[in-house]
């Protein structure tokens, strides 16, 4: 091969491994913005793609998968959290298990 070949074929390979899907997963505990109490059975989707979604457990705690992708690896996983009795949220949630989001009541 000559150099601008193997120039352009690993430059394509570069770019096709850069932009490739990604396996987005959102985290997070669900939690009362007064009592700081976990909320259980609140329904979370992914707003890109609503038939997939959960519930919360009884520790308030969800976990969606999602395939994603883009440039520059993956993006967060935009989720809408929704309960009656509570404001309906979207978020921008990532794989960090720490986070928390916070439900307040209407």
């Amino acid at each position: 091969m000559t150099r601008l070949t193997t120039f352009l074929v690993f430059t394509l390979l570069a770019i096709c491994l850069y932009g490739c899907d990604c396996v987005q997963i959102a985290k997070a505990k669900v939690l009362d913005t007064k009592t700081k109490l976990p909320i259980d059975s609140v329904k979370v989707f992914n707003k890109k793609r609503t038939e997939q979604n959960t519930l919360t457990t009884a520790s308030g705690i969800f976990e969606l998968h999602s395939i994603s992708g883009g440039p520059g690896g993956c993006p967060p996983m935009t989720v809408v959290l929704n309960k009656k009795g509570y404001q309906t949220l979207t978020v921008d949630v990532t794989s960090d298990t720490s986070t928390i989001i916070y439900l307040d009541k209407n």
